[in-house]
Parts: C-alpha cells; structure tokens; sequence
C-alpha cells in the first residue's frame, strides 16, 4: 500500500509526551538480532500500550507503508503490520484504506452530533410508589416486603369503598 491511497488518514497528533518522541531509540530497530535491541523493542511495545493514540498511530502505520519499513510502530514490528495489512486486505478487500478513513469519518461526525433524547419510555410514577418500582434491579428486603403488603392493604381498601363503576353488577353496586 503506498502513501498516495492513504491521505485520508492524517498522522496522529497528541498534546501529551509520548515515549516515542522522548525516548526515540526505542522505537528505531532495524534487526531484533541483539539483546539490546530486543529490550528496546520491548520497551517501546509496552510504551505503545499506554498510548492515547495508540489506535490513529496504528492506522496511520498500516496505510503508509512504504514510509515505515523500519521500526515499532502502535506496538508492532514491520511483519507484524504486513501481517495486518494482508488480513484487512482480505476482510475489507483492496480498498481497505479508504474503507477505514469513511468509518473514522462516520465516527467523527456522530461524536460531534448533539446526543439524541433517549427515546425509552419514562416509567409512570404510580401515586401509591413515591418512586418506580423495578422489582428486577431492587434486591427484595424485609422493609421491601412490608412496603408492598401496606401497598396491597392499600390496594384492597381502595377496591373496596370505591363507587360502582360500568362494568360492576347490578348485585356487586349493591
């Protein structure tokens, strides 16, 4: 993939220091071959783990690789993200630069969008309940247990002084 079919993918930026910036050596390996060498390697990868942008840095990576043949990058060596490349290749086929850039697209548009109102009903307070009941989520404890007996006990009077209504018998309204 060359650096042409990716300027849609900007290289990432950050306002914090990051290792990669700070401590340089680590990150620069041509050969793995030697300890030292290793050890940095190492270092950067666990570096990398903390990253904020870990993520951009990796996509920014897998997109311009003919800039970057050498070197850890969002934790990976030059196989690593060949690797990478050949399987989003696979997945999302030769195009898969351009399909990543549109989801990031997407992605900022919504993160910039006002959130919408939560379309869930709002659960009718009951005038018996000062809040609503939602037996699902409360554990039912002793205090539980009387409250909803003196809401039933309440229930049962209400039913039984209540005027006759339409659909009561003539025998019941008496």
């Amino acid at each position: 993939m060359t650096s042409h079919n990716a300027p849609r993918i900007p290289f990432p930026h950050s306002t914090t220091p990051l290792a990669c910036r700070t401590n340089p050596v680590w990150f620069a390996h041509e050969r793995t071959d030697n300890p030292a060498a290793r050890k940095d390697i190492e270092r950067a990868k666990q570096a990398c783990s903390t990253c904020p942008i870990a993520a951009d840095c990796l996509k920014w990576a897998l997109a311009h690789a003919d800039l970057i043949r050498i070197g850890i990058w969002a934790a990976t060596t030059p196989r690593q993200r060949t690797q990478l490349r050949h399987r989003l290749e696979d997945r999302l086929g030769p195009d898969w630069v351009n399909v990543i850039a549109r989801a990031d697209a997407r992605a900022r548009q919504r993160a910039t969008r006002p959130p919408e109102p939560d379309s869930s009903p709002v659960p009718q307070v009951h005038p018996l309940w000062s809040h609503p009941y939602q037996p699902w989520r409360e554990p039912l404890t002793p205090d539980r247990q009387q409250h909803n007996r003196e809401l039933l006990q309440q229930a049962l009077t209400q039913l039984t002084t209540h005027a006759p209504g339409p659909t009561d018998t003539l025998a019941e309204a008496r």
